[in-house]
This record gives C-alpha cells, sequence and structure tokens, in this order.
C-alpha cells in the first residue's frame, strides 16, 4: 500500500507536540500517531514544516504541533520530589559550578537553620562545593548560584528527551 510506505519514509520519526483542545500540552508522540489522529479528523496541524506527507489520495504537511479536536480530561500529575528528578531538573551538574562528577543534593537553605526538604531549597552540587558551602546559608559561604532552584512540571521532565522543534517554545511555557 503506498501511503504506509510513505509514512515510514526516512526521517519521519520526529517527535510531535499534542496539545488538547484548550492548546495546552499534554503529550509528545511519533509521526505515525500524530498522521493518524490527523487523517482521520481527530486533530489538526498546528505548525508544520516545510515537508509533504503523500498518500494515496491526499497530500498533508507534516505536522510539528498538532492539536485535539476533542477534549481530552487529563489527569493531574504530581512529579515526585526524588533525588533523581533532582538530579533530572538540574541536567547532572553541580548548580555551583557546572560540574558533572561526584554529585549529590545540598540543601540551599541548611536543615540544620530550618531549611525544609523542597523543590525551592534542593539543588545538585558536587562534593567539592557541597564541603565547601557546608552548614552555611548562600551569603555567609559566599557562593552562588548559577540559576534558582524550581518545582518541574510533568511536562518539563516530558520534554527533557526530546529535542525541542519548530513551533514549540509557544506552546511550552516553563
Amino acid at each position: 500500500m503506498k501511503s504506509k510506505r510513505s509514512i515510514h519514509k526516512k526521517g519521519s520519526n520526529s517527535p510531535i507536540l499534542v496539545l488538547n483542545s484548550d492548546y495546552l500540552p499534554i503529550n509528545i508522540t511519533d509521526f505515525k500517531k500524530a498522521f493518524n489522529l490527523v487523517y482521520k479528523g481527530k486533530a489538526q496541524v498546528v505548525v508544520d514544516v516545510d515537508e509533504i506527507v503523500n498518500t494515496m489520495n491526499k497530500q498533508f504537511k507534516k505536522p510539528s504541533v498538532i492539536r485535539l479536536t476533542y477534549h481530552v480530561n487529563v489527569p493531574y500529575r504530581k512529579v515526585v520530589l526524588s533525588k533523581d528528578n533532582i538530579f533530572r531538573r538540574d541536567g547532572h551538574k553541580c548548580a555551583y559550578c557546572d560540574s558533572k562528577y561526584n554529585l549529590t543534593i545540598d540543601h540551599v537553605y541548611p536543615k540544620s537553620k530550618g531549611g525544609k526538604d523542597t523543590w525551592d531549597n534542593l539543588i545538585t552540587a558536587c562534593m567539592r562545593c557541597n564541603s565547601r558551602k557546608g552548614d552555611l546559608t548562600l551569603e555567609e559561604s559566599r557562593m552562588e548560584l548559577k540559576y534558582q532552584p524550581y518545582k518541574p512540571s510533568p511536562l518539563h521532565f516530558m520534554c527533557e528527551s526530546h529535542k525541542f522543534r519548530e513551533g514549540w517554545e509557544t506552546y511550552l511555557a516553563f
């Protein structure tokens, strides 16, 4: 069948951002699934790339972002506070010096001084920087963070493994 051959051509497995009917991102899918949703009229292409997909009956622009034509109730997704998720959020590098070796978790505001185990107070740090900072606050240690810690959204981790494509930035506000 000619249409299947067109769908499976080289480079067709680029990630596609899926938006709910209200334009909120809900998933990242592959080309084949996105194409089927558009072909069946269950989704519309919102952003396309300069590439055409041919079927036996029709031509379609290759999507980068699609929007469902119906609303999907997405259950609340919580990001669990864990050592692994803090490492993932911080890109597996020290928040003080960008080192990628001997990583651990540091409390920005020390636990001994009332600091809590929260997304805003935990960062990835290398052993050297963690030891240097010790049980001091940032001001006391005269150290600076490269960025402020934050609570990531489920979308943050969903997008982590994919390269951002043309047109996605409008819909992905972290």
